[in-house]
C-alpha cells in the first residue's frame, strides 16, 4: 500500500481518537441519585426551591428539607449507590463485543548483505487492525455478577434510604432541643422577672424593719440559681442553632422556629408496628439484599471451575506486514482450568463465609428491629404519662405557690416556704415544657424504627398544624 496514504490514515485514526472520548454530564449523573432522595419528599415542594432567607420562619419541615437537599453526607452515599449502578452497567457489557482500534508500527535496523550492499527489505511497517472481542462462554460467572450487581444496586438504594431517615431525624432532634431550649428561656426569663421584682420587694421589707437578712439571702438565691439555669438555656438554644445551621447548610442561626407537627392520638398496636418495621426498615431491606448479593458471588467463584470460550477478530484496514493481501484473521480461544493450586477453592471458600456473615447480620437485624419499635414504643407511652402527671403537678405547684405566697404576705408563713414553692412550681414548668418535646421526638424516633419516617413527614401539610390520628 502506498505512503502517501500514511497521513490520511493519521487523519482516520486522530479521528477516531476524538469520536472514541465522550463528556459525562455531570448533573445527569448527580441527578440519579437526587431524584431517589427528593422522589415524594415533602409533597409539591419544586425540585429547586428558592434560597432560604435568613429572617424567615423555619418550621420542621422546611428544616427537613434544607438538610435533604444540601447534607453532603447523603451525597456521599448517592455517590455509592451512582458506583452501583455503574458496575451493574460494566457487568452488562461483558455480555457485549469490544471493537477497538489497534495501530501497530514496527521498525527495524537495515542490515547490510553479503556483497556489501545494503539490504532493500522494508525496515518499518505500519499495520491498522480493527479489533473485535466476545467471550461465548465465561463458566455462568458473567450472568451471576449481572444478578449480584443488581442486589448491590437494590442494597446501595436502601443505605441511601436509611442514611435519609437518619439524618432527618437526626435534624428533627436538634429542631426540637433547640425549640426545648427557647421555650424554656422563655419560662426562666417570665419567672426572673417575678423574682427582680420580689428581690426589690423582700430588700424594701427589710429596709422597713419588716423582713430578716436571711429572706434576702434567700430571695436573691433563687434569683441567681433561675439566672444561672436561663444562662444555660440560652447557651443551648445558641449551639442548637450552630447544629442546626450545619445540618441544613442555611442561615438559620436567627430565623425564628415554627412548631407545626402534632403527634397523632393513637398508633397502632406493637405486633403490627413490628411487621411494618420489617416490611419497610430500610437498613434490613439492604441487609436482604446484600445477603442475596453475597450468594451471587458464590456462583461467581464457582463458575471458575468452568471452561472459558472466547472469539476475536482482526478487520484490518491498512496493513504493511506480509502478507499484506490478508485483510482479516480471527482466534476461537478456549480455557479449561485443570490445576490452580487451590486458587479456586478458597475463592469458593471465602464466597461461602462471606454469604454465611451476611445471612447472620440480616438474622440479627431483624431481631433489632422488633426490640427498636418495642423500646420506641414504650418511650412514647412514658412520655405520655409524664406529659399527664406533670400537668397534674403543674397545677398542684401553682396552687401551693399561690398558698405559700399569700401565707407570706399574711405573715402566716416563712420566705422560706415561698421560695421552695416557686422553686417546685418553676421545676414543673420547664419539665412540663421539656416533656411535650420529649413526646414529640419519641413519636419521631418510633416513625423512623418502623421505617416510616420519610413516609409521615411526606404527608406533614405544609403550613398547617395537623396530621392524620392514626399511623397505617
Amino acid at each position: 500500500m502506498p505512503l502517501a496514504r500514511r497521513p490520511i490514515l493519521l487523519i482516520v485514526l486522530s479521528a477516531a481518537l476524538l469520536i472514541s472520548g465522550c463528556a459525562i454530564d455531570q448533573k445527569k449523573e448527580v441527578a440519579r441519585y437526587q431524584n431517589v432522595l427528593r422522589a415524594n419528599l415533602l409533597s409539591n415542594e419544586p425540585a429547586f426551591a428558592p434560597a432560604f432567607a435568613p429572617a424567615q420562619p423555619l418550621t420542621l419541615r422546611q428544616a427537613l428539607d434544607l438538610a435533604n437537599r444540601q447534607n453532603e453526607r447523603l451525597a456521599v452515599e448517592g455517590e455509592n449507590y451512582l458506583q452501583a449502578l455503574i458496575e451493574r452497567r460494566r457487568a452488562a457489557a461483558a455480555f457485549l463485543p469490544t471493537i477497538n482500534l489497534v495501530p501497530t508500527y514496527s521498525f527495524r535496523q537495515r542490515v547490510q548483505t553479503g556483497t556489501g550492499n545494503s539490504s532493500s527489505a522494508q525496515t518499518t511497517t505500519l499495520d491498522v487492525p480493527a479489533r473485535g472481542q466476545i467471550n461465548l462462554f465465561n463458566g455462568f460467572s458473567d450472568v451471576a455478577r449481572l444478578k449480584r450487581d443488581q442486589r448491590t444496586i437494590e442494597q446501595r438504594r436502601n443505605l441511601l434510604l436509611d442514611l435519609q431517615e437518619q439524618v432527618l431525624l437526626e435534624t428533627a432532634r436538634v429542631y426540637y432541643d433547640t425549640l426545648r431550649a427557647e421555650r424554656s428561656a422563655e419560662v426562666l426569663i417570665s419567672s426572673l422577672k417575678v423574682q427582680d421584682a420580689r428581690v426589690r420587694d423582700i430588700i424594701g421589707r427589710q429596709q422597713a424593719g419588716l423582713a430578716r437578712p436571711l429572706d434576702v439571702a434567700q430571695t436573691q438565691a433563687q434569683a441567681s440559681a433561675t439566672r444561672v439555669a436561663l444562662i444555660n438555656a440560652q447557651k443551648d438554644v445558641r449551639n442548637g442553632r450552630t447544629i442546626l445551621a450545619y445540618l441544613t447548610a442555611a442561615p438559620v442561626l436567627d430565623c425564628p422556629l415554627v412548631d407545626e407537627f402534632n403527634v397523632p392520638s393513637s398508633l397502632p398496636p406493637l405486633p403490627q408496628m413490628q411487621a411494618t418495621a420489617l416490611a419497610n426498615r430500610r437498613d434490613l431491606l439492604a441487609a436482604a439484599s446484600a445477603a442475596l448479593a453475597a450468594r451471587q458471588n458464590v456462583e461467581v467463584a464457582v463458575g471458575q471451575y468452568y471452561p472459558s470460550v472466547s472469539l476475536s477478530a482482526d478487520l484490518f484496514l491498512y496493513r504493511e506486514s506480509f502478507p499484506d493481501e490478508r485483510r482479516w484473521q480471527g482466534l476461537l480461544q478456549a480455557n479449561l482450568p485443570i490445576f490452580s493450586a487451590g486458587l479456586i477453592e478458597a475463592d469458593v471458600r471465602t464466597a461461602w463465609s462471606q454469604f454465611r456473615q451476611a445471612s447472620m447480620t440480616e438474622a440479627a437485624l431483624r431481631r433489632q428491629v422488633g426490640q427498636d419499635v418495642q423500646i420506641a414504643l414504650q418511650n412514647l407511652r412514658s412520655a405520655e404519662q409524664r406529659i399527664a402527671e406533670l400537668g397534674v403537678q403543674l397545677q398542684a405547684a401553682q396552687q401551693a405557690f399561690n398558698q405559700a405566697d399569700q401565707s407570706y404576705n399574711a405573715g402566716l408563713a416563712t420566705n422560706l416556704e415561698r421560695v421552695t414553692a416557686q422553686d417546685q412550681l418553676l421545676s414543673a414548668q420547664l419539665q412540663l415544657t421539656s416533656a411535650r418535646f420529649d413526646r414529640t421526638l419519641a413519636y419521631l424516633e418510633s416513625a423512623r424504627a418502623t421505617g416510616r419516617l420519610r413516609w409521615r413527614l411526606e404527608n406533614t401539610p405544609s403550613s398547617a398544624a395537623t396530621i392524620p390520628t392514626t399511623v397505617p
